[in-house]
């Protein structure tokens, strides 16, 4: 699930052990548990460690809305709210926004895959042209 946004791998997370009839934490203890490291899953394990230790003080001023409003969420589900059909919702919107930064980024292809081209072919199509006439001038 490379490349896919941590924020709805965590929602799936949650949401899979709420079907399955599991509680909140094990939703979270399978992301936490996932291979690979991206930033927010370092920084979600650093919100989980503030959660469980009032020692540890966690900002959110540093994360997305989206991330924010998830973590609300979640904080939900672990004072013991219903928050299956919450997510749901929220599943929605972020597959609408992950689906829109797909768009966005598929529409910069064409400009991102001319450079290879001018940068490339069309020299090499230059000389293809001008090459016999070159030799022509040239004797």
């Amino acid at each position: 699930m490379e490349n896919i946004s941590p924020t709805l791998i965590l929602l799936w997370d949650i949401k899979r052990a709420l079907e399955c009839g599991r509680s909140v934490r094990a939703g979270i203890n399978f992301f936490l548990e996932r291979p690979g490291s991206c930033e927010f899953q370092q920084q979600f394990r650093h919100w989980w460690m503030s959660q469980t230790n009032p020692e540890v003080i966690f900002s959110t001023e540093q994360l997305a809305y989206s991330r924010k409003y998830l973590l609300e969420i979640i904080e939900m589900g672990l004072r013991g709210q219903s928050i299956l059909e919450v997510l749901r919702g929220y599943e929605a919107e972020l597959i609408i926004s992950c689906e829109a930064e797909i768009q966005n980024h598929i529409s910069r292809l064409p400009l991102v895959l001319m450079i290879p081209l001018m940068g490339f072919i069309f020299p090499a199509l230059m000389l293809l042209l001008l090459g016999p006439l070159l030799k022509a001038l040239h004797f």
